[in-house]
């Protein structure tokens, strides 16, 4: 029996596996289907250092009821489902005071700050080739005043160490010649990087967990079995039984019935996302574009080029409504590409899980003696994995962590 097991073979539980495994801690993941195959595939692949800024800020009030209106909005609701998810959307809201906002971008900017050089430390223990894109992410607006605009959102980044290079006109245009830049300004986010395969980085980084002694199983987790304030179990879908020392539940999205078993209750909701990977576009990029208006993203990939972004309340298991994909392509044509070719293309939805604060949930379950919870890194599971490996397996060892984690504690008070 390893001393931890692991549930969840996406980046955070991966991250989290090797990170203990690489402390000498030995360490058994389970995962039910392909390793970074759920939300970890499908994400913008970026390393998105200042977005820290959560969805829930001042104005969103306004626009709210629009958003859920419009289904190709950049935040929507299924229309069956508003019921069930009026509660969160509740404690979503009442998240969105400024000074409530820029303590969110301070949790978030804390474990953000830490994921380059905690990046930087698995990747080359992972010996991972042409994983980063060369270039740091551009920004762009459709106009100066529209930058200006965003003012609050960026004067909170710059608060917690992410800086900008404004761009003039020149320097934008020069930037992706493939990019029609006229008329819009851009700035380059410093510290952003994007990657050229997050599954492959997922699974590189699973390859080196068992290279140094940890072990997989390709099992689904039916529930988790308690004894005496203990998780002592995990009982598989096949019936079989793997005995407990100690636990992390990184299952992302799927992390609810698990922890429903333990007795712990957090208001954890699949926010589903989508993309577009479009093999021969006929766009070349040597970095990530986000374009701010539209609120998507462009990514080369290994596979193309990737159009991603969108929020869609909806049940975990809802059918696809490529539409919303649809859409991200056009704006993307219309916008920034003429010369897009959009044939071929392959769509993907995913769901990520939110917390109705955007902030993790990161340390010990409560009144588990022998459990720890990574989950509810919404958009930014990518950029916080390693860093969440460590803080958890720093945890576990009973060690101080790098940054405090009062803020990211199961048993917070999700609204304030």
């Amino acid at each position: 029996m390893s001393e931890v097991t692991v549930i969840g073979g996406g980046i955070i539980g991966v991250c989290c596996a090797l990170s203990l495994q690489r402390q000498g801690i030995g360490t058994t993941l389970i995962e039910r289907g392909d390793i970074g195959g759920e939300a970890t595939l499908g994400n913008c692949a970026l390393m998105a250092r200042s977005e820290i800024v959560p969805l829930s800020k001042p104005g969103v009030m306004k626009k709210l009821p629009g958003w859920i209106l419009d289904s190709e909005g950049p935040l929507a609701v299924r229309p069956g489902h508003l019921p069930t998810a009026i509660p969160w959307l509740l404690k979503f809201l009442r998240n969105a005071r400024a000074d409530r906002v820029a303590q969110i971008c301070h949790g978030l900017g804390e474990i953000a700050k830490l994921a380059q050089d905690d990046f930087d430390n698995v990747i080359e223990a992972a010996n991972i080739k042409d994983i980063w894109a060369e270039n740091e992410v551009l920004y762009l607006y459709d106009s100066k005043s529209q930058y200006d605009a965003d003012t609050f959102s960026w004067n909170l980044r710059e608060a917690e160490g992410c800086f900008v290079t404004p761009l003039n006109k020149n320097e934008l245009r020069d930037l992706e010649p493939d990019v029609n830049t006229d008329g819009k300004f851009g700035v380059v986010a410093n510290g952003w990087k994007s990657f050229t395969n997050p599954q492959r980085l997922t699974k590189e980084l699973a390859n080196l967990f068992v290279s140094l002694g940890g072990q997989i199983i390709a099992q689904d987790v039916a529930r988790i079995k308690m004894l005496n304030g203990r998780a002592d179990q995990v009982k598989f879908e096949n019936g079989e039984i793997l005995k407990l020392d100690k636990l992390v539940v990184a299952a992302g999205c799927w992390a609810g019935r698990l922890l429903s078993d333990m007795g712990i209750r957090i208001p954890l909701a699949p926010l589903h996302g989508y993309h577009t990977d479009l093999p021969d576009s006929g766009v070349k990029l040597s970095r990530a574009v986000i374009y701010a208006p539209g609120g998507f993203v462009n990514t080369p990939v290994e596979t193309g080029l990737r159009i991603a972004g969108t929020v869609e309340i909806a049940p975990i298991d809802a059918k696809p409504n490529f539409r919303r994909a649809e859409v991200l392509v056009e704006k993307a044509k219309r916008n920034l590409f003429p010369q897009l070719n959009t044939s071929n293309g392959s769509q993907w939805i995913g769901a990520r899980p939110f917390m109705p604060d955007t902030l993790p949930v990161i340390g010990p379950a409560p009144k588990v003696d022998n459990a720890w919870l990574a989950v509810g890194h919404g958009q930014l599971g990518l950029t916080m994995g390693p860093t969440t490996g460590e803080l958890i397996s720093a945890l576990i060892l009973g060690k101080s962590p790098s940054i405090p984690i009062e803020a990211y504690r199961a048993d917070r008070r999700y609204v304030q």
